[in-house]
Order: structure tokens, then sequence, then C-alpha cells
């Protein structure tokens, strides 16, 4: 039996915390029913307190606090409700949590973040020279913040070592169907994955990813080259004639704008016009062609080589995906 230690902190997002535990539950009842001894203890475990109010009416009540001493083969960290303002104050405050994390990953426990947890393992530099992911809003801080991680923000999980993260909100459960999997089998991993109604498998995330401009730099002219495109995405622009925007050769402008929002021009201008399209998609415009000739493409095989490299999906797929639900009376 594989004791795993669900950390509970101060802000920590409470349905996160329930739902893993429920899974984990519901993953010791399936396994009961296969024959199977019980495979997880899970143990709620305190960082500042035994007892811990959360952002909804209800407490969590620890069996065990991280000052105590004790063994424990997993430990899961969930994600936090905090406002990214307050990340440095937050981490400062959980110093404790961190260096916890750092000894028992020495004493061979295995670490699995969800969603904004990847913060607490990013701190500790567990995750440096590793693949993690988390979610695709906290992904620019967190590949400023530590350069030395190879961050993936299309994945929905990544496992290096004995390190699993997951990606953001409800996905990060996908995280928890491939540690149950890796730990009894896929039978089960799939069974929970109907029972829940989680989309078993699901690789990216990239189709939930709201494109926000890149903008955790100090490079004013490039932030005014990011504003120009954003006014003008919809006309057939040229590298050349941003570039002319800011006073810069080609060149000196496409190092100076990779440097700072870690996209070359012609992809950001292109993720500018998919986040665009995407929008227009969800609030019901159906024309697939309109939408492309409204972005200032041309070709609509271009358009949708485009669409579906960063999304994931097709424009039609993208579409008829996201648009208004019709409840049937």
């Amino acid at each position: 039996m594989k004791h795993v230690s669900i950390i509970i902190y101060e802000g920590v997002l409470s349905t996160a915390v329930s739902n893993t535990a429920s899974l984990l539950m519901s993953a010791n009842e399936a396994a009961e029913k296969k024959g199977f001894d019980v495979p997880f203890l899970i143990e709620l475990i305190g960082v500042q307190n035994k007892t811990v109010q959360s952002n909804l009416p209800l407490q969590f009540c620890c069996s065990k606090m991280i000052s105590e001493k004790f063994e424990t083969d997993v430990i899961i960290i969930p994600p936090m409700d905090t406002d990214p303002a307050h990340i440095d104050a937050f981490l400062a405050k959980n110093n404790a949590l961190i260096n916890w994390i750092k000894r028992k990953y020495d004493e061979k426990a295995q670490m699995i973040s969800l969603c904004t947890g990847a913060y607490f393992l990013a701190e500790s530099g567990l995750l440096d020279h590793m693949s993690a992911t988390s979610h695709w809003g906290a992904m620019e801080d967190l590949q400023k913040r530590y350069p030395r991680i190879d961050f993936k923000p299309d994945h929905v999980v990544t496992h290096s070592k004995a390190i699993i993260t997951g990606g953001g909100g409800f996905s990060s459960l996908n995280a928890m169907l491939y540690f149950i999997e890796q730990s009894l089998n896929k039978e089960i991993a799939v069974e929970l994955s109907k029972f829940y109604a989680l989309d078993y498998g699901r690789t990216s995330q990239n189709i939930f990813a709201v494109f926000s401009g890149q903008r955790l730099h100090d490079d004013d002219e490039i932030h005014k080259a990011q504003s120009y495109i954003e006014r003008t995405f919809r006309t057939d622009i040229s590298v050349e004639q941003i570039a002319g925007q800011v006073n810069m050769s080609r060149r000196n402008f496409i190092r100076r704008f990779k440097n700072a929002t870690r996209l070359n021009p012609i992809e950001y201008i292109q993720r500018v016009k998919v986040e665009a399209a995407k929008k227009a998609f969800e609030t019901g415009e159906a024309n697939i062609a309109d939408v492309t000739y409204s972005m200032g493409y041309n070709d609509l095989k271009t358009f949708r080589t485009v669409f579906k490299k960063i999304t994931g999906f097709t424009p039609a797929d993208y579409r008829n995906k996201f648009k208004g639900q019709e409840i049937s009376s």
C-alpha cells in the first residue's frame, strides 16, 4: 500500500483537493472490487495548521503536519487559489513546505503537482532541466521565473524521473488518472475516467488556452510592436513593416522580439489571428470562410493548417465544440 500525502496549505484550491481525494478513494474501491489489495492510504497533510479554512464554506482537517516525522510514498501538491500578483509573497510564506518537498524527494517520495501546484516544485529546484506543465494561464510567468525548466504549455501531463506534473484546471485530473494507471492498471484508470466523465488520454490543453500577448518583459520597443500587430492583424502585415514601426532592421527586430516574447514575429501574428478567430467561433460566427478572410487570410487551407497547429482542432471542429448549447425540453 502506498502512503499518499495531499498537501493542504492556506490558499489551496479546495475543489482540486476534494476531486483528487475522491478519485483516489474511487481507485481504492475499484481495486477492491477486482480482488486487489487497497492500493492507497490517503492522508491530508497540513503546512501551517491542521485545520485549514478553504475559500469555500468548508474546512480541511489534516491528520498530520509537515513538521511531524512520518514516511510517505507520494506527495500531491494541489493548485493555489491566489492572485498571480501575489505569487512572490505566497511562495515566501510557504518556504517551509518547499524545503520539506526537497527533503522528501531526497527520501525517494514521488511528487505530483496539479495545475499551479507546479510553482512549489519549480521553486524547490526539483524541476530544473526537466519537462513540466501547469495551467496555460500561468505558463508565461513560470517560463520567465524558471528558465532552467523545459515547460510544455500544451501538455496535459509530463513525467520526468519521479515527478508528474498536471495541466490546468480539471485537466490536471488526467495526471491523477495517469498515476493510477501507472500504480494499478489501465482498466481501472479507464473505468474511473468514464465514471467521472474525464477525457482519458487527452494529451493537449491547447484548445483551452487563451493567448494573452506575452507581455511580461521590459522591452518598450517590442511592446510597441506587439500593440501594432494587435491593431493591424486583420491586414496582410509583414515583418519588415512591423520592424519599420519601431525603427529596427529586420534581423535585429526578429532577435529582440523572440528574446522578449519567446515567439518569432510570424508565430506571434498567427497566434493573435487564431485567438480572434476562436472568439468569433465562440460567439456564434458559423461561416469559416468569412472568419478566414476577416483575419487577413486569403487561403482557407493555410488558415486551417495554422489554426489546427495552434489549437489541435480544425476550425470546423472548434466551432462545433464551442457553439451555443441547445437544451431539449
